[in-house]
């Protein structure tokens, strides 16, 4: 996705011609021992650092590029500095390090304003951040409305449970209130049957008191009558 730049500046590194074949190939070992090799005669040389830096790039060894591309920068040729800091920027798109990739494409864009490839992946990682920031906007309105749904049903459920236990607080209460009625009516009917019990007795001890004086009456008669 994000190519870095090999094609080295005219006039810059005519004695690398063997480490761009090399690069070319796709003999990236071997282009890379031939850059080091020039950089150990002279470290300021931009350009071996820059073509190091590519090397490394292919070889995985993205600090390594890193470090190349940012010696390559000290140099006073635009053009050279511009790739390098492309060449930065691709690098950290690569680890997914979009801030400090849009950095440096927007440095290499200072220096080389037609830079096409600079523009194409800004506006590329621009949209791509876009994109990630609807996307998740989606998600966490998504989520808000998951949310608010899941309160809504708790609330009916909990609605309904409230329903339920009213109901059943109401059955139970006229439960019970049948049951103090039913209470009610047997305690006044073994009221009104110890009241009728009572003048049952009431009668018959009258009764009895009756026949007792008749009894009396009838002894004192006959008592009498001996006496005559």
């Amino acid at each position: 996705m994000y190519k870095v730049i090999i094609i080295l500046l005219s006039g810059i590194l005519i004695a690398q011609d063997d480490g761009l074949k090399a690069y070319q190939s796709g003999d990236y070992e071997n282009a890379r021992k031939y850059y080091e090799s020039i950089l150990e005669e002279k470290d300021e040389n931009a350009a071996a650092q820059f073509g190091l830096g590519t090397t490394a790039f292919q070889q995985q060894d993205l600090q390594g590029a890193l470090d190349a591309f940012q010696r390559a920068l000290e140099t006073d040729n635009k053009e050279l500095q511009s790739k390098a800091y492309y060449n930065i920027a691709n690098t950290m798109a690569y680890q997914q390090k979009n801030e400090e990739a849009l950095a440096f494409y927007r440095k290499a864009l200072e220096l080389n304003p037609t830079d096409k490839d600079a523009k194409h992946n800004y506006e590329m990682i621009r949209y791509q951040q876009q994109q990630q920031q609807n996307q998740q906007g989606q998600n966490d309105e998504n989520q808000e409305q998951q949310q608010q749904q899941n309160q809504d049903q708790q609330q009916d459920q909990n609605g309904e449970k409230k329903e339920d236990q009213e109901q059943e607080q109401q059955e139970q209460s006229q439960e019970e209130k049948d049951q103090q009625q039913q209470q009610d009516k047997e305690d006044r009917e073994k009221q009104q049957d110890l009241q009728n019990a009572q003048a049952i007795l009431d009668a018959l001890k009258k009764d009895e008191k009756v026949n007792q004086k008749r009894q009396m009456a009838k002894a004192r008669s006959k008592k009498l009558e001996k006496d005559w």
